[in-house]
């Protein structure tokens, strides 16, 4: 997280806590807490070049959002289930 600072408290993110919540092919979802505030929150690392997004996926991604309150509502049972989660 070079180079990233934290919206909240300006803190860099170099020190941040970083969790691997998922990943699939060279895509990963991290969750990322500050060493400042520690404020929590998603990131996304890709590691292969990816093509452009277009309005569709984001007005698709928003529907999701909308009515999504939890992992649990964009994501199967079986893919929330951590092995190595406490």
């Amino acid at each position: 997280m070079n180079g990233v600072s934290c919206k909240a408290c300006g803190t860099t993110l170099e020190r941040a806590l970083v969790r691997e919540v998922r990943h699939y092919d060279e895509t990963r979802l991290l969750e990322v807490t500050c060493s400042g505030c520690d404020r929590q929150f998603f990131a996304i690392q890709v590691e292969a070049a990816l093509d452009a997004l277009k309005i569709e996926d984001v007005a698709q991604a928003a529907e999701q959002l909308v009515w999504a309150r939890s992992l649990e509502d964009l994501f199967d049972p079986g893919d929330l289930d951590l092995p190595d989660a406490a």
